[in-house]
Formats: structure tokens, sequence, C-alpha cells
């Protein structure tokens, strides 16, 4: 059984120790189910990848440092995690029945922080240079926001931060997606 079917299986055991009781081979179930995980992870994964505003960014990143391969890296690494936190929502997490899925994501799209924000943040920065988080707090608010580091730092360094998050407004909808998916599991 991979990582992630163990994973599941903890999870599982945890939330529906009555679900994992009634399976007549849970270990199959679990190892099968890792394997699954671990093909539409690595499948999501390149298609991220290929995602053309992530490469298109992502290069004009490398031309910026002189350096191809850490924001190649940096990129693959975060396909990676958004596929895998994506795919394991999607069939590990057990979610709360009592509303509908379509219900919750308009409740939370109603009450979720706004791309303003990240806009009006990315303007103060501009504004006042030494406001600039260290690279860890940066790190932490693109784990938050579930937006690539790389494009925080674009967002702050463009002339005109709104017209660079419309420009991208592909990524903001996926780390949307990903931040509601976070708060149903």
């Amino acid at each position: 059984m991979n990582q992630y079917g163990k994973k599941a299986l903890e999870h599982w055991r945890r939330y529906a120790p009555q679900r994992v009781e009634q399976m007549d081979d849970p270990e199959t179930f679990f190892s099968d189910l890792g394997l699954e995980i671990s093909g539409q992870i690595s499948d999501l994964a390149r298609q991220l990848e290929a995602n053309s505003d992530l490469s298109l960014a992502m290069a004009a990143s490398s031309r910026e440092t002189g350096s191809r391969y850490l924001p190649e890296v940096a990129r693959r690494m975060t396909a990676r995690r958004v596929a895998e936190e994506v795919v394991m929502d999607e069939l590990v997490w057990i979610h709360d029945p009592s509303l509908p899925l379509d219900e919750a994501r308009q409740e939370w799209e109603e009450t979720r922080a706004s791309d303003e924000n990240l806009i009006s943040w990315a303007e103060r920065i501009q504004d006042a240079p030494d406001l600039m988080p260290a690279t860890v707090d940066l790190e932490q608010k693109a784990k938050d926001w579930a937006v690539p580091t790389w494009f925080l730092e674009g967002l702050t360094s463009a002339e005109i931060p709104r017209q660079y998050a419309n420009e991208h407004q592909e990524i903001l909808a996926e780390a949307a997606n990903v931040r509601f998916l976070r708060e149903v599991r």
C-alpha cells in the first residue's frame, strides 16, 4: 500500500471506522485507492505543469533570475502539491453531508476573502517596499492563498498588480477551488 492509501486508511479509520469495518478487504481497497490517487495526482500535476499561464509566468521569472533550474523545480513542486490536495479532497477526505457541495460552495463564495485583498496587499507592498515579507512569510501567504510563491512575487513586482491578477485569473480561480476544498473536508 502506497503513502496515499495509508493516509486514506488512517483518515477513514478515524472518521468513518464503521465503513472500514464493513469492508470485506480493506487492505485491497485502500491499496487500489492509493494507486488510483497516485495516478490521478500524476495526471493533474502534468496538466498543471503544462498550464500556459503557469509556464509563461515561470519563464518570465526565470529570465529575471537568470536561472531556469530553481523556478522549474518550484513550478513542478507547486503543481504536484496542488494536485495532491485536489485529488485527496476528491477521493479520500470524508465530507460533511449536511450541506450539498454546490450550496456549500455558494456559501463559501459569499464569505471568503476576496482576491481584492491580495491585490491590496501587493499594492501596499509596492507603496512601502520595506513591508515585503520574509521568504518564510511569503511562502506561508502562498500556502494560505493556495497560489505559487512566484505568483505573489510577480504580483508585488508588477507595474499594476490588478492587471497582473487579471492576467492570471486562471491561477486565482484554481486557488479558490483549492481553498474551498480545504474548508469543506
